[in-house]
């Protein structure tokens, strides 16, 4: 919700209050990549601590440092020094990006911890469909209470939200730790009985789990179907506006395409993962919709249209639910209690340096080859790709 919020609120201040014009906007992404970087990179170490001493504590540590981040924000924006104000924020982004990777890597491990083991892709999908759920409505939301209050009360709002969160987190989290089977978890827990021995995870279940290929595999889709999600979500849009000229109605349709698709994932995640529980199919899945979506990224780019955009956006979305969802189930079924929160962090890392690098690659080759040309070539290489991982469950005989 603040997070767009926090792009023109900084824009405002170096660009026009520092003066700094363009340059502004070059600190800008440097700023913004931190976070995104930061955000990533931290939930692996913390994914481990997370296996050695518990979900509960690092999802209320998470909230609370994204809480006190925005609202350091409201004091940034009395400096007047850009020095001080470019450190502060700096440091405000950072804090961010860790609570963001912290409460992250923790809560997908304990939906795997928690749900039972035949019955993964529901929680799984109800997990995603909320991420995305805050893509697809997020920074309108960020954008209305900004224009109707100001920036510094989203700020506020957004903190106290995180802040709820935490709380939630504390008396409605109860830690489960190097628990017997999961189905035997959920009945203790029914029957007021809670786990709370200590963690026996090292980084040695950490690497051993990486061993394993099918893992591997999966945790490299998430950077294919990141990769995608990053073209699609903020390259379809801008394409769209181009064409304004020749397709009129594009002139104020163009920021509906990423909200469609992503609106599209969101009330597809738990009908997907329903799907999943009852076929047992995952990598099936997983290909089909890595497919499904570079042919429907490129449909957009050799064929633009009202009708064919509308058609993507929703095919994309769709394809989209059915590679998270079924990534997120095969990396629970995959690890141990363990080490699973830091394959998840691995996971979230690795998609982060996807979401970074398809924002910086795809905006040189965008400015070098046009935007059609770039986005052919990209869904051409991610259709290769699907097919790559297909070659591999084969091989593999994978579910």
């Amino acid at each position: 919700m603040s997070f767009i919020i926090v792009l023109v609120f900084l824009s405002d201040k170096l660009t026009v209050t520092f003066g700094l014009g363009l340059y502004g906007f070059g600190l800008i992404g440097t700023i913004s990549g931190v976070y995104l970087v930061v955000s990533g990179l931290i939930a692996v170490p913390i994914g481990h601590l997370c296996d050695k001493y518990g979900r509960r504590l690092f999802t209320i540590l998470g909230s609370l440092l994204g809480a006190i981040a925005l609202f350091s924000l409201v004091g940034l924006d009395a400096l007047n020094g850009l020095l001080e104000f470019a450190i502060g924020i700096g440091a405000a982004l950072t804090m961010l990006g860790v609570g963001h990777g912290t409460y992250t890597a923790s809560t997908l491990a304990y939906t795997g911890d928690m749900a039972a083991t035949d019955e993964l892709g529901k929680p799984y999908g109800l997990v995603e469909g909320a991420e995305f759920a805050a893509f697809a409505f997020g920074p309108a939301i960020g954008g209305v209470v900004a224009f109707a209050f100001g920036r510094i009360p989203t700020f506020l709002v957004s903190g106290s939200l995180l802040l709820v969160a935490s709380l939630i987190s504390f008396f409605f989290m109860p830690e489960v730790r190097n628990s017997p089977p999961i189905r035997a978890v959920a009945s203790d827990l029914a029957n007021g009985r809670d786990k709370s021995v200590s963690h026996s995870a090292s980084w040695g279940d950490f690497a051993l789990s990486l061993k394993d290929s099918v893992v591997g595999v999966t945790v490299l889709t998430t950077f294919v179907s990141s990769l995608s999600f990053t073209a699609f979500f903020f390259y379809v849009p801008l394409y769209a506006y181009t064409l304004r000229g020749s397709i009129p109605v594009f002139a104020f349709l163009y920021p509906t395409f990423a909200s469609l698709m992503a609106g599209t994932g969101v009330v597809s995640m738990v009908p997907l993962g329903h799907l999943e529980d009852a076929t047992k199919r995952r990598m099936p899945v997983l290909v089909t919709g890595l497919m499904a979506g570079a042919a429907s990224l490129g449909f957009v780019f050799f064929s633009p249209s009202l009708a064919s955009l509308v058609v993507a956006s929703i095919v994309f979305g769709i394809s989209l639910a059915m590679v998270r969802v079924s990534q997120l189930v095969i990396l629970a079924e995959r690890t141990k209690l363990e080490s699973r929160a830091a394959v998840m962090g691995t996971n979230h890392a690795v998609e982060h340096v996807a979401y970074g690098t398809g924002a910086i690659v795809g905006g040189v080759f965008v400015a070098l080859f046009g935007l059609a040309n770039t986005f052919r070539n990209l869904a051409l290489l991610l259709l290769l790709a699907g097919v790559g991982f297909l070659v591999f469950a084969l091989r593999k005989k994978l579910e």
